[in-house]
């Protein structure tokens, strides 16, 4: 049987997030290093971004969508929970993560970094984010000092969707000061970044 393809960069959060389920579920896969509106990508999402994904005839683009495949063709543990509730409770928090979260702190805020000449975003445009950033760590907080997992007590997909993006978090210092405020926060960084999922997926040194 073909062997599943990933196809983005490996610095790209949601293309972490599609690598981890594969190596939580045991698939093996392939990464194919392109950046978005490649040729490879355009053949397959519409709006050309990453990740994608090639599994023999079948192309697949969105994360939630390639992580729904991973989950359901193939044998393995569960990446969703198959009860109602926990399954609910987990595709709420991959929501708040793709709807909420990773828009401010991913699209607004290190975007900012990147797109800034020299990498360093005038001040203003970071002083207008701080206020939603300092909600997201404030939530996140919250959720685990009360449980040790996003949606639970057992690490599920909606804490590989988080976890690439509060990785990025570490690498600049309005965030870094947020992060190491949150100490349950840090804590569950931490087991996660334990996991082998987390460290065969390490971004390169950039």
């Amino acid at each position: 049987m073909a062997t599943l393809e990933i196809i983005g960069a490996p610095w790209g959060n949601f293309v972490r997030t599609a690598r981890m389920a594969c190596l939580e579920k045991g698939v093996p896969y392939t990464l194919t290093v392109v950046r978005p509106n490649a040729p490879e990508v355009a053949a397959i999402h519409p709006f050309r971004k990453v990740p994608c994904a090639r599994h023999g005839d079948l192309a697949l683009c969105e994360s939630r969508a390639i992580c729904t495949y991973i989950d359901q063709a193939f044998e393995g543990p569960p990446l969703v929970p198959r009860d109602p509730v926990g399954a609910a409770v987990t595709e709420q928090w991959i929501a708040l993560v793709l709807t909420t979260i990773d828009p401010v702190l991913a699209r607004s805020y290190i975007v900012a970094y990147l797109n800034a000449p020299g990498g360093v975003p005038e001040r203003a445009t970071v002083e207008a984010l701080l206020p939603k950033m300092q909600a997201c760590f404030d939530v996140l907080e919250g959720v685990f000092a009360a449980r040790p997992y996003l949606a639970g007590e057992a690490f599920s997909l909606a804490d590989m969707f988080l976890f690439p993006l509060i990785w990025f978090m570490r690498l600049k210092p309005e965030s870094a000061a947020m992060l190491q405020a949150s100490p349950h926060l840090v804590e569950w960084y931490d087991r996660v970044a334990a996991r082998p999922s987390a460290v065969e997926t390490e971004p390169p040194a950039a």
